[in-house]
């Protein structure tokens, strides 16, 4: 993990639930995450809050992810 590396987006989700089941599942596996858009989500219902990992924890994020 370098902290110069891209960050991409490997989900999103619109429900508070879901989001914290994946912020669950990635810190569970040692994958570091942030979120674009949670406080607008919540307060506005402005649309989905994205879910980015660095770039090199993208797939496996994916594969852990996608069953959600």
């Amino acid at each position: 993990m370098n902290y110069r590396e891209p960050l991409v987006t490997v989900i999103t989700a619109t429900n508070p639930g879901l989001l914290a089941m994946i912020k669950s599942v990635l810190d569970d596996a040692d994958i570091p995450c942030l979120t674009r858009g949670e406080g607008f989500q919540t307060l506005y219902a402005a649309g989905p809050v994205e879910v980015l990992v660095f770039e090199s924890d993208a797939e496996q994020a994916r594969a852990l992810l996608k069953d959600l």
